[in-house]
Order: C-alpha cells, then structure tokens, then sequence
C-alpha cells in the first residue's frame, strides 16, 4: 500500500475542496466572490491569493491554513483568533 504523497500547495491539513466545503460549497463561495462556480471549480491546487483572505473568513480559518505561503513568519493569526476569543 503506497502513502499519498501530500502536495506543497494545498492548506495544510485541509484540501481545497475542504476548505470550500467549510465555505459552504463552490457555488456559495463564488457567489461571495463575484466570480462564477466555473471559475472556482478550477481551484484544484490552490486558492488564488485575491481570495484567501474572503475564502478563509467564509471557510472560519486562519489564512495560515488556506494559504501559508501569505502569512508572516512569526506571526500567526490562529493565534490572533485565540486571543480576541478570550476576552
């Protein structure tokens, strides 16, 4: 039996089909965006960074998880997200 081998570019953890899914689907995310389900069905390795940010929001992640390569290092929003929630 052969392990998968992980892709570079996709969320770690998480594919882009489920961060979509998290999104609510293809269809509420491209109507979120103003783009058509075409074009994010053509979302298969990445989610283009002029819709991280949105995507991550709908999706209730961190950016660090939709596109790590977008973050700072040192500098996590995850973190961010932990302490405006214990205020």
């Amino acid at each position: 039996m052969t392990k998968k081998m992980s892709n570079p570019d996709e969320p770690v953890g998480f594919t882009v089909e489920g961060v979509l899914a998290l999104a609510g689907g293809r269809g509420a995310v491209a109507k979120a965006l103003g783009v058509s389900v075409q074009s994010v069905a053509k979302w298969d390795r990445r989610i283009p960074s002029q819709h991280a940010r949105k995507v991550a929001v709908l999706a209730g992640l961190p950016l660090e998880i939709v596109r790590p390569d977008m973050v700072q290092r040192g500098h996590s929003e995850a973190s961010d997200y932990v302490k405006a929630a214990s205020k």
